[in-house]
């Protein structure tokens, strides 16, 4: 086996700079969802539930992360958890698998929150249009989380099709078999 490409997260998106693209992601998604639902049923949005809310905003990000491990369930061994912390009281969680993984067994992994979760959040928007004001901003924040993962998808998703995917400190890595020439 040989890399075929070393993709370098933290080198190429500093955490400030993923943050603050996470962040413009996250505006626009709200503005274009909110304008889109007051557009197509403009309905009076009701305050209660607001302690809901701020625990689902709490837990999304946890979530999140859950839909992550469930396609690589099978590799828990392989994994290894830390905890960072950013601007003191943002915490990161940051999940390295060391084994090789199938491309797409990670590619589903990486893609499956973004799925599962804003279809969660379209449902609720149609279901719940009286609380659109909290589901488009969960939707928004959930987006702006899931920007990168979309972002490693299309880089995934464009190399070889029997690849291996590796994952060290630094990033990861596309491996494939090599050539037998």
């Amino acid at each position: 086996m040989h890399c075929w490409k070393a993709y370098s997260v933290d080198r190429k998106h500093h955490f400030f700079r993923r943050f603050f693209i996470s962040a413009i992601i996250s505006v626009f998604v709200f503005i274009i969802s909110y304008v889109t639902m007051q557009a197509i049923a403009a309905r009076e949005f009701n305050d209660k539930f607001f302690l809901v809310f701020l625990c689902c905003f709490i837990i999304l990000y946890p979530v999140h992360k859950f839909f992550h491990i469930v396609p690589i369930m099978s590799y828990y061994k392989h994994m290894k958890w830390e905890i960072e912390r950013y601007f003191r009281i943002l915490p990161v969680i940051d999940l390295k698998v060391r084994h090789p993984i199938p491309k797409a067994r990670f590619g589903l992994a990486l893609i499956l929150p973004f799925i599962v979760l804003n279809v969660l959040f379209f449902a609720a928007l149609f279901l719940y249009p009286q609380f659109g004001h909290y589901i488009t901003i969960l939707l928004a924040y959930h987006n702006g989380i899931s920007a990168f993962d979309l972002l490693y998808f299309k880089t995934l998703f464009f190399s070889p099709k029997n690849a291996l995917v590796e994952e060290n400190n630094e990033g990861y890595e596309i491996l494939v078999e090599n050539d037998p020439w």
